[in-house]
């Protein structure tokens, strides 16, 4: 493997994300897409005690020709889509959702998230869909822990979760 010398850091701008505070590494206006990818958030959210977790996150939007994807580091994300989807994937999970001809959906802290904490933490990261794609019908993918491949090195000071396609025989 060969080394290779790192030409630029990426300074996570935070911007306002309905309300909610998230860290945006790009686009920004020193950085522009990364083509495949449009679009990259981390958030890590106190949802307070008050605040019923169906009232907190972000309500119903649509999106249409990319796949957002969400990795859930703390609490979860409860999913709920104009195709009838409705699923609750807690820390260590991910969600894949291909908006295909258009999609509206709902991101918020599961019904239980102050038994987990009261955080959510995810890193959402919209990846551009094939233009021969873009009109495919929209599908949803929700991958808890227990499902997500995983390699780990020998030595075990690494490990790799398999989302998506193949890593070292693994199929996410």
């Amino acid at each position: 493997m060969k080394n290779r010398t790192v030409r630029n850091l990426l300074f996570a701008e935070t911007i306002d994300m309905g309300g909610m505070p998230v860290r945006q590494p790009f686009p920004t206006q020193r950085v522009a897409q990364i083509d495949p990818f449009l679009l990259l958030h981390h958030a890590d959210i106190k949802v307070p005690q008050h605040v019923k977790p169906g009232h907190a996150g972000v309500g119903p939007h649509p999106h249409r020709g990319f796949s957002p994807v969400t990795f859930i580091f703390k609490g979860g994300v409860h999913h709920r889509d104009s195709r009838g989807n409705n699923s609750v994937v807690y820390a260590g999970g991910a969600q894949w959702m291909n908006a295909g001809m258009g999609i509206m959906h709902s991101e918020r802290p599961p019904d239980d998230i102050h038994d987990h904490g009261s955080r959510q933490e995810i890193i959402q990261l919209w990846v551009n869909t094939p233009a021969r794609h873009k009109m495919d019908q929209p599908e949803y993918f929700p991958v808890n822990e227990r499902d997500i491949p995983r390699f780990v090195t020998d030595d075990g000071l690494a490990q790799a979760n398999i989302i998506s396609g193949e890593l070292f025989g693994l199929n996410g």
